[in-house]
């Protein structure tokens, strides 16, 4: 049986503030996690769509992100491991 692999990247917590009727509430956010075309892996908070074209790879916060057996190698080796998990 093959097991495929799962990227759920990084988040953060996000309050709404005191104008909002939920202001105590938090909730995660995620954070999108990209290749460039050097090979170099990195995170962003808030990616615009249309700069997203000029990375190798892109891996969209707050999804499951199907990847590969090297994609998940190489975002092992750069401190992304604890976000692969195996489906």
């Amino acid at each position: 049986m093959v097991m495929a692999k799962i990227f759920r990247g990084p988040t953060m917590r996000i309050k709404l503030g005191m104008q909002n009727d939920l202001w105590f509430v938090s909730y995660p956010w995620g954070k999108t996690v990209v290749k460039n075309t050097a090979g170099v892996w990195s995170t962003i908070v808030s990616p615009q769509d249309s700069s997203l074209a000029d990375y190798a790879r892109v891996l969209r916060g707050g999804y499951d992100n199907p990847i590969t057996d090297a994609e998940a190698a190489e975002l092992t080796a750069a401190g992304y491991g604890e976000y692969i998990v195996e489906v």
